[in-house]
């Protein structure tokens, strides 16, 4: 007999007695089908460990228990597929998911993704508490943000940056160039980049609602904000901003009620310990009277606020009385004023200080700087009782003394004066002629901040700007992202002044827009903004008119009410955006007035008398919303703003002549000449038509 042979004996001897004891298990289950399912869930290698399973664990199939091997479990799917009822597939022991189980932990096994919550280590590069992803040539471990990404040339754009992924010929395609798949989402039954896969298909992210699940903290099922982890349960929205407390039972912290008499954790309460009584009024609380209104009440806590205890309310602030009766949510604003720090701490000190010295930017500038100090100088603005300035560019000198505190002193010497007598010299002019955004603020501060850098890595090669050279320059702008070439101001001004020669930092090659919509999704989305009223009003609008008329984000976060203009001649609606005016169809010139209407329930201080409102108000007061909220939310509710802007422009590049679109998009004439020679079409047909019918055209001011 060969050894080949024995073998197959001794396998064959291990099957049946597998199969034996799986009869034993699972009635009515006959030897040759048992064999057959044996056969079925295991391999060479993995035979024996289940019989010697079962063997140990005759209860293996009908324990539920995950602590099984991959075969038992796979044995188990198939048996419950064939209707054994009293067969029971183990479970997760993390999600309770009916999936394989490969990863064995303390207690039972988990499948794959749930076994980074227990394969946690200190990160070997940034030290933090994570899952471990891969471990480095030494043995270190390493999370999955530390994990060293492959740099290659882009197959799209050419450049040196890391791997996203690949195209099919096997071509690198690097973060900027990446396009997320396109699928049909089974709700909307729009074509967009999918968010999440779910049991009747994928799902877009505007549709994708978090599940609701039962919350850690307060028991309730409600949608979770913060996931499970090994050591802490889910935790809903409204839990997770309250802050910890330890349980009466058993001492765990958790996030427990404000008004908690006696604190009991979410376990202790499932075991029955419930405590009465288990809320209680604050002791201090002001009771409001019976013929006191939400403003009066309001008025009354603010009056504690700003008055002084022994002289009253200074003179300064009484203003603030007609301010704070015209705001639309006046129990928001007074839990605002009760909490007694944050804005309304400052705002108390600084009414104690108005009785001696009058309120003025240098006073608010001599406080120290905290998230508050922006919002409660804009409130005195809008009360009246500062003058506005460009607050914005102002706040950038604060923001360069402490940030060069952290840099050494030849750095302070070369960029202090690089940026107050060009970067803020320039905004200044320009402040004088059109508002101050968030953008040219932040594009203020990252002229300094790219000085700072380049000199930094200047002095880690041990060089200066002095003895630079343009090798040095290249190699410094090849290292990072396109954001660098920006540093050609700093370089045109220290060439000026003698600090470095024979330096030029290139202009960026401008490519072709790499992702513009198609016109049958184009035309869908702006169906959906006009007609779907599941949108936030604010959505619709906008993606209304980044559809319509390809307009920039930044040049509809300033919009006014101001800027409806309403004719008799023909009872048709424009908008004035930037410096021309575009008719409004009647299903967005709808919006657009409940938009306007809607104005004042969304500023939080509405100035008194005032008519002109902005249509997009901000959580700072006075101020219209950043564009870059209006842009996150556009992509939130499945709208991309940049490529719906190329499609929108696109569309009228084939439809007009350059120099009318130009005015209609409110775009530069030789950004309107290069949409037009993309689009290639010859206009000399559409101008003669023009020229025949000029003189039956009537005039309308509103129109462009």
């Amino acid at each position: 007999m060969t050894a080949a042979r024995a073998r197959r004996e001794r396998r064959q001897t291990v099957l049946d007695r597998a199969a034996a004891r799986l009869c034993t298990v699972v009635p009515g289950l006959d030897p040759t089908a048992a064999t057959r399912f044996v056969e079925r869930a295991t391999v060479a290698h993995t035979l024996r460990r289940l019989e010697t399973h079962l063997a140990e664990h005759p209860h293996a199939l009908t324990c539920g228990s995950s602590d099984a091997p991959v075969a038992v479990q796979r044995l188990a799917g198939l048996l419950a597929d064939a209707g054994h009822t009293t067969v029971v597939v183990p479970g997760c022991l993390r999600c309770g998911r009916l999936v394989l189980l490969p990863h064995l932990v303390d207690g039972g096994r988990v499948c794959d993704n749930c076994r980074r919550f227990y394969h946690r280590a200190p990160c070997g590069r940034c030290g933090h508490d994570r899952p471990i992803a891969t471990h480095t040539d030494r043995g270190d471990p390493l999370c999955r943000s530390c994990i060293p990404r492959r740099r290659e040339p882009c197959g799209t754009c050419g450049r040196v940056l890391r791997v996203q992924t690949r195209r099919a010929d096997g071509a690198a395609v690097c973060p900027n160039c990446y396009r997320a798949p396109q699928r049909r989402c089974c709700r909307c039954e729009h074509t967009a980049s999918t968010y999440a896969h779910t049991a009747d298909g994928p799902i877009c992210k505007s549709c994708y609602r978090r599940p609701l699940r039962r919350c850690g903290a307060c028991g309730e099922q409600r949608r979770i904000d913060r996931r499970a982890t090994a050591t802490s349960p889910d935790i809903c929205i409204r839990c997770r901003t309250r802050r910890l407390r330890s349980c009466t039972v058993c001492g765990t912290t958790y996030p427990a009620h404000p008004r908690a008499q006696h604190p009991v954790c979410l376990p202790c309460r499932d075991a029955g310990h419930i405590l009465e009584p288990e809320l209680i009024e604050s002791p201090d609380r002001v009771r409001r009277r019976r013929d006191e209104t939400g403003h009066d009440a309001l008025i009354t806590t603010l009056h504690a606020v700003i008055a002084d205890p022994q002289r009253g309310i200074a003179a300064q602030l009484t203003v603030l009385d007609e301010v704070f009766r015209t705001v639309p949510n006046p129990e928001i604003t007074r839990y605002w004023l009760r909490r007694r720090r944050g804005g309304a701490a400052l705002l108390h000190q600084i009414a104690l200080r108005a009785h001696d010295e009058p309120i003025t930017h240098q006073l608010l500038d001599s406080v120290p700087h905290s998230a508050a100090l922006p919002r409660l100088r804009d409130l005195f603005v809008h009360a009246g009782i500062l003058p506005d300035r460009t607050d914005l560019i102002e706040r950038i000198g604060p923001w360069l003394d402490e940030i060069l505190e952290r840099h050494p002193a030849h750095h302070g010497e070369l960029v202090r004066p690089f940026a107050h007598w060009h970067v803020l010299r320039r905004a200044r002019r320009r402040a004088r002629n059109r508002p101050v955004t968030d953008s040219a603020a932040a594009y203020a501060r990252s002229q300094i901040s790219l000085a700072l850098d380049f000199l930094s890595w200047l002095d880690e090669h041990d060089t200066t700007v002095t003895t630079a050279t343009q090798a040095d320059l290249d190699r410094w702008l090849d290292g990072g992202s396109r954001y660098r070439y920006f540093l050609a101001n700093f370089i045109t001004w220290a060439t000026t002044h003698h600090r470095c020669t024979d330096l030029v930092v290139p202009n960026p090659h401008s490519g072709e827009p790499s992702h513009i919509l198609t016109d049958d999704d184009r035309w869908a989305m702006l169906t959906r903004c006009l007609h779907d009223e599941t949108l936030p009003l604010h959505v619709r609008v906008t993606g209304a008119l980044v559809l319509l008329y390809g307009r920039t984000i930044t040049s509809i976060a300033g919009l006014t009410t101001s800027d409806i203009i309403d004719t008799d001649i023909d009872a048709e609606a424009y908008l004035r955006i930037g410096n021309g005016t575009v008719p409004l169809p009647p299903a967005l010139a709808t919006l657009v007035h409940s938009l306007a209407d809607d104005a004042d329930g969304r500023a939080p201080f509405p100035r008194p008398g005032d008519t002109t409102r902005f249509l997009f108000p901000g959580r700072r007061i006075g101020k219209p919303t950043t564009p870059k909220v209006l842009a996150r939310n556009l992509r939130t509710h499945g709208i991309d703003p940049r490529p719906a802007q190329h499609a929108a422009r696109a569309a009228w590049a084939r439809e007009i002549p350059a120099p009318i679109a130009a005015d209609i998009l409110g775009i530069h004439i030789t950004t309107a000449t290069a949409w037009a020679a993309r689009t290639r079409r010859d206009w000399t047909h559409y101008l003669a038509i023009r020229t025949d019918t000029a003189g039956h055209t009537h005039d309308n001011p509103g129109k462009t």
